[in-house]
């Protein structure tokens, strides 16, 4: 199970590309401090160089921050759940369970991040200190609701990372079992590496936080 932890871990990652904007605009719309002057002045900078006639700043931090968050997004969730699969799929961890029902999340389950991720980008002068520093606070408050209240299925680190996210119905037994005990079907959102599911067949599964939980392939998918 997730700590608290390593929750807002995955969601102060999710949110850097947009710290990340936010305090280069900041000093962008500072005239860079002075430093672009400086560097260009400098008698081991060639001022006819394409890398200085060319190409601004803009065009080497949009380039940066794109690598960033591609490596950032796609690699977190791997390194998070290095090992993990496995101890499932092997029976070290985890339980049996059957998927009844699955539908993916709809693009409203994710309206609210989208709404955090780009009101800070379009609703503020960052060239503010000020502005700056009530957008970090924003989005600091933004990732401790997701904490709060074990949002995770919608952080986007599981799409960029190959997985995807449902919700729906497992069971912890057989149908013959739940006709005696309906406590063992649950309403849960869960977590797989496959877009592909077979229902009412075994699969390995652990539960993340709360109703989320992450299940490994099923057995049609290792055949």
């Amino acid at each position: 199970m997730w700590s608290k932890f390593q929750q807002a871990i995955l969601w102060i990652i999710t949110y850097s590309p947009l710290v990340i904007v936010m305090v280069f605009r900041f000093i962008a719309g500072n005239k860079y401090f002075g430093l672009d002057e400086w560097l260009i002045n400098q008698p081991w900078v060639s001022k006819d160089s394409i890398f200085v006639s060319y190409l601004s700043a803009e065009v080497y931090f949009v380039i940066a921050t794109l690598i960033y968050t591609y490596f950032s997004y796609k690699y977190t969730i791997k390194w998070f759940m290095s090992g993990f699969e496995e101890r499932i799929r092997t029976g070290e961890d985890g339980q049996d369970m059957y998927i009844r029902k699955a539908e993916r999340l709809s693009a409203n389950d994710y309206s609210f991040f989208l709404l955090t991720l780009l009101i800070p980008l379009v609703s503020l002068d960052h060239s503010s200190v000020i502005n700056l520093a009530v957008s970090v606070i924003i989005i600091f408050f933004v990732i401790a609701i997701y904490v709060k209240t074990d949002a995770i299925s919608v952080c986007p680190l599981l799409f960029f990372s190959g997985r995807s996210v449902f919700k729906g119905v497992i069971s912890l037994g057989e149908k013959e079992q739940e006709s005696n005990d309906s406590s063992l079907r649950k309403d849960v959102i869960f977590i797989m590496m496959k877009n592909k599911i077979t229902f009412n067949r075994k699969v390995r599964g652990e539960r993340l936080v709360n109703d989320v939980y992450y299940l490994t392939n099923n057995e049609i998918d290792n055949d």
